[in-house]
């Protein structure tokens, strides 16, 4: 563990220096509570975390996990292959550097989108209708990044294998047919993907259509506010973390000197 957080990680670390791969954390929610805010104004506080969990989150966790592998895939994995390291490490690495990104970029939302309230309500007079507490945000921080991180060996082990743009395509896919279809239903769990979607029903009171989860509304019933599917739900996803890891890495580590 000491070689992984001395060696592996700060090598993975400092082979993203100064690219993009490393400022997506900071662009991708900036850039969601500027639209949030600008587009649906009173609304801005809860439209922001709804876009941002709904479609640019797994859109920032693919990228990322993307041009993470793409870095050493550029090299047919020469790189990795040719030196004396364990390979299983080198896959550790890259799934924590891609776990901090969403660590960091749901803590920048949290923070963004709380500024913006403000600024909106003294500079423009603009009330959030609907407003998220520092306590709803916190805990949303930590159910959406739960709720994601089990997607970073999938992507990661997808990219190598189908490359950029398909691994993309169906992530983002899977996420949104599940976000919006199967995280209102009771088999909500079946599918990891469902989960982030449905834990902000009872956590932060908005709806997979961003519409405020209260009688009346489209697709609302009592049942989704139960809170007992918070923990539930994270453990689901830890699990499949678990499991997507550590098959991950032995693939990872089986291919040892091969190259792509």
């Amino acid at each position: 563990m000491g070689s992984l957080f001395q060696t592996y990680y700060p090598a993975e670390q400092l082979k993203h220096r100064h690219t993009i791969c490393s400022k997506l954390y900071i662009i991708m929610p900036a850039l969601t509570v500027i639209m949030a805010f600008l587009l649906a104004s009173s609304y801005g506080t809860i439209d922001a975390y709804n876009w941002w969990y709904m479609t640019l989150l797994p859109g920032m966790v693919t990228l990322v996990c993307c041009m993470t592998g793409q870095a050493d895939k550029k090299l047919n994995n020469r790189a990795v292959a040719v030196l004396p390291l364990d390979v299983r490490r080198v896959w550790d690495a890259k799934v924590l550097f891609c776990i901090k990104s969403v660590i960091l970029g749901n803590i920048i939302l949290y923070l963004l989108t709380m500024v913006a309230a403000i600024v909106s309500a003294h500079a423009a007079g603009v009330m959030q209708l609907a407003d998220i507490t520092l306590v709803q945000g916190a805990s949303a921080v930590f159910v959406m990044t739960i709720g994601c991180i089990w997607q970073i060996p999938l992507c990661l082990w997808a990219n190598e294998r189908f490359g950029l743009y398909p691994t993309l395509l169906v992530n983002l896919a899977l996420n949104l047919y599940s976000t919006i279809v199967v995280s209102l239903g009771s088999l909500w769990f079946a599918s990891p993907y469902s989960v982030t979607a449905r834990l902000m029903c009872p956590l932060i009171k908005v709806l997979p259509n961003g519409l405020i989860a209260e009688e009346g509304s489209l697709t609302y019933y009592p049942g989704l506010m139960d809170m007992k599917a918070v923990p539930a739900g994270m453990l689901v996803c830890l699990a499949w973390l678990a499991l997507l890891w550590s098959a991950g890495r032995r693939w990872y580590g089986k291919r040892g000197g091969e190259t792509i």
